[in-house]
């Protein structure tokens, strides 16, 4: 580990922090002190306040949907750094963690898919997956300590959301001043230090009188990231192959032939770090802001992530080393109305711009040799850059008919301006690029290699979309002595694809004060991303007549409380239709089935008598069937919903019967456990678990092909708190038992493991993690 005296960038942070923590500490404290070790009972954990089920206030109890709710407390007795570490450790998703930029790619309920797109994010409310490419980017990118809790809800929600609300919702909500604050201020500085030179500074500022509140946060992460050998073994993960002359030629050229090559700069320089070696910096930040006045709201959101690739492809073909960044920019105006006592109005008015721009190292293998002389790549250097913006416009009413019945409505009208190809200056022939026309493509043996021009920053005319989509939603509440009825329909259209409407119907029996019985049934629609629909390239398919992809799922809910516990079991069966594969097309459909089991326990504790021993256990079992596969022999998917299957020559089977064969990279079993121990008045202690089954790999992954799975793992975490008064100092060490272990690939999965040749496709088959690392933080609140 470097210590801060020895790293400016450290220092400087450190320094801010202590600065703020120093000079507070004559400053007069009026609060009271972290609220670390309170307790909720668990006959209150059913009573707690929702509001993502239906888009109205309601109890977890009462709420259509399977949830799980993660609060500020859990946040900080686990030590959670980032939205990655929260799912980490839910039931119900199958995640690969390949740093660089994408960082995290989660299937929710085992719909495996190329990106996290199926599963909606939501910063109080308000949309955050990218416009282009629809992803969620879950990681360093809000302040995770100004979150008041995290509520994620399981299964398609379109009939409140509209598209993309697909396997599930995430809403990330944040502290409201008014909420706590009365006439007073509150200030909170985290530091953070950790493995991988890894620094972090979070603010959070918040005030409130009767009238107005403010409430402001800000956080910025600089890591070097894992290095190559901090990793579990990989074959391509190799700082050889990256300096290989051979595969790389005048990219990774030396320094002694610099005078042939001066005007081109060799060797070539990535993100910080010159190519030819593993690097994988990184530099995120977030800023969340708004301002109250009565019933107006004036807010932001802003962030921005710059990364290299980390382990996502494989070494002979990229260099890591590049830059990667995408940026989020939405500003808002919300406004809270109270026409009469029963019907209240929500108005929102948004603007929002995303941005996805980076470098592109890259090597093409002309041949597939590894170690002979016939080693040859086409290669090049790229710049890549996609803008979109769009403006919304949404308005809803809640009206409370009486104490049995509630209505809801909504409208929605967007217009999105959408990149349609990306912009790829100094890549193959035929790319578009708006500076140049010149390809950047030369042959390994080559000894030099002219730079890429730059994109035009602004994107232009000729390349942009323009989109515009409207939604209507209805949604009534019949609450009886002993039932909870909820339907909903919403109606969207949309300029490209259509018209869609969705519907959720749910029925809730309390069959006693303990024991809930819930039926739910909804459909929701994934509208394709333009960056599917149009944006591809050399490397990747577009597809301009792409259909939405649809979902109806059912599911049983059973909810049972004892004295020391909360039970909550799911059963659920999903069917998916237009499913979307990585290569933009619509691919046959879907079955997806599950149980999931979500309980959570507090007992006495022998230790601290004053605060309980708490914690969870999730269990989540799930099967995905495909009516397609993917014939390794003839290279080629075949089954019920490919077009051309008809076309295909396989010599044991139907090519277009419903292939009914696991997706893979699905975990059948899952098992997610924390344990909370308040060992003395100031000190906490939390370890987290998690065990994953072996699974079958996705059907694209060669290694499929081989009968090979990804082998079962378990992985410890711990974090103990140390408070005193405002302060509180937290130690989180990432898999304790130093357990080596590997994700799942991403996308197609296609390198294969034959080490001793190049590569067989983009996206390494399965993804090294690292072993044991950890943080140092330092929170305080005045």
């Amino acid at each position: 580990m470097t210590l801060p005296s020895q790293n400016p960038r450290a220092l400087g942070i450190f320094s801010l922090g202590l600065m703020a923590i120093s000079s507070i500490a004559y400053a007069k404290n009026n609060h009271a002190e972290l609220d670390l070790f309170a307790d909720i009972n668990i006959e209150e954990l059913l009573n707690i306040t929702v509001s993502s089920a239906s888009g109205l206030n309601e109890t977890l109890r009462n709420a259509p949907a399977a949830m799980v709710i993660v609060s500020a407390k859990d946040i900080s007795q686990r030590g959670y750094r980032s939205i990655e570490d929260v799912l980490m450790n839910l039931p119900g998703f199958d995640n690969s963690i390949t740093y660089g930029n994408s960082n995290l790619t989660s299937y929710q309920r085992g719909y495996r898919t190329p990106f996290t797109q199926r599963t909606l994010v939501l910063l109080n409310g308000i949309v955050d997956n990218h416009l282009w490419t629809q992803e969620a980017s879950l990681t360093s990118t809000y302040p995770i300590s100004n979150i008041d809790r995290i509520e994620i809800l399981y299964g398609p929600a379109s009939a409140v959301y509209g598209a993309n609300a697909f396997s599930g919702v995430i809403n990330i909500i944040t502290k409201q001043a008014a909420q706590t604050l009365k006439n007073e201020h509150i200030q909170t500085v985290k530091v953070s230090k950790g493995s991988f030179n890894s620094d972090s500074i979070e603010l959070s500022l918040a005030g409130a009188s009767q009238a107005w509140q403010y409430n402001l946060s800000a956080n910025l992460l600089q890591s070097d990231e894992p290095d190559i050998d901090d990793f579990a073994p990989w074959g391509y993960l190799s700082n050889e192959m990256l300096s290989n002359r051979a595969i790389w030629g005048p990219i990774v050229a030396d320094q002694s032939l610099a005078q042939q090559c001066a005007s081109d700069a060799c060797p070539q320089r990535g993100y910080k770090h010159n190519y030819g070696q593993y690097h994988d910096s990184s530099r995120n930040w977030g800023l969340l802001a708004d301002a109250s006045y009565n019933n107006f709201t004036a807010g932001l959101i802003l962030w921005q992530l710059n990364n290299g690739y980390g382990v996502y492809y494989p070494s002979d073909r990229a260099q890591p080393g590049s830059a990667w960044q995408r940026n989020s920019k939405q500003y808002y105006l919300k406004h809270y109305g109270q026409l009469t006592s029963q019907l209240k109005t929500k108005t929102l008015a948004l603007y929002r711009e995303n941005r996805l721009w980076g470098d592109w190292a890259e090597a093409y293998p002309v041949n597939p040799d590894l170690n002979t002389q016939n080693v040859l790549s086409a290669v090049s250097l790229s710049k890549w850059n996609s803008i979109s913006n769009s403006w919304l416009v949404q308005q809803d009413y809640e009206w409370q008919r009486s104490e049995q019945l509630t209505f809801s409505a909504g409208l929605k009208y967007q217009e999105k301006s959408l990149t349609k190809a990306y912009e790829v200056c100094g890549y193959w022939e035929g790319s578009f690029c708006s500076t140049s026309t010149l390809s950047g493509v030369v042959l390994s043996t080559e000894t030099s290699i002219s730079k890429p021009s730059n994109p035009a920053y602004k994107m232009p005319a000729d390349n942009l979309i323009k989109i515009k989509d409207k939604g209507l939603y209805l949604q009534g509440i019949w609450q009886l002595a002993q039932w909870r009825l909820n339907a909903g329909a919403r109606y969207d259209h949309n300029s490209i694809y259509g018209s869609t409407v969705n519907p959720r119907l749910s029925a809730i029996h309390f069959l006693s004060d303990k024991s809930t019985l819930k039926l739910i049934y909804g459909e929701a629609f994934q509208e394709p991303s333009a960056a599917q629909l149009w944006g591809g390239w050399n490397g990747r398919a577009a597809n301009e007549n792409l259909k939405p992809e649809q979902v109806k799922n059912l599911e049983l809910i059973y909810m049972y409380q004892q004295p020391n516990w909360l039970h909550d079991f799911s059963l659920f069966s999903a069917r998916y239709d237009d499913v979307i594969k990585e290569e933009a097309e619509n691919a046959g459909h879907r079955q997806n089935y599950g149980f999931e089991y979500r309980g959570q326990f507090k007992f006495d504790n022998p230790w601290y008598r004053h605060s309980a021993i708490s914690g969870h256990i999730y269990y989540t079992y799930t099967k995905a069937l495909s009516s397609v596969s993917y014939d390794h022999n003839i290279a080629a998917w075949v089954g019920e919903g490919i077009e051309q299957c008809a076309l295909l020559t396989p010599t044991t089977y139907n090519p277009c019967q419903d292939q009914n064969i696991d997706v893979g990279d699905i975990a059948p079993h899952k098992i997610n456990a924390n344990l909370n121990i308040p060992l003395h008045k100031r000190l906490n202690l939390n370890i987290g678990a998690n065990w994953v089954s072996s699974k079958k790999l996705y059907l694209r992954n060669p290694l499929r092909d081989q009968q090979q799975d990804n082998a079962s793992y378990l992985t410890l975490d711990t974090n103990l708190n140390y408070q005193i008064d405002n302060l509180l100092v937290g130690v989180r060490i990432k898999n304790l038992l130093d357990k080596q272990h590997y994700h799942s690939g991403v996308e197609a999965a296609s390198s294969g493991n034959d080490f001793s040749q190049r590569s067989q496709g983009w996206h390494n088959s399965l993804i090294p993690q690292v072993g044991r690392n950890f943080v140092l933080s330092i929170t305080m609140t005045f």
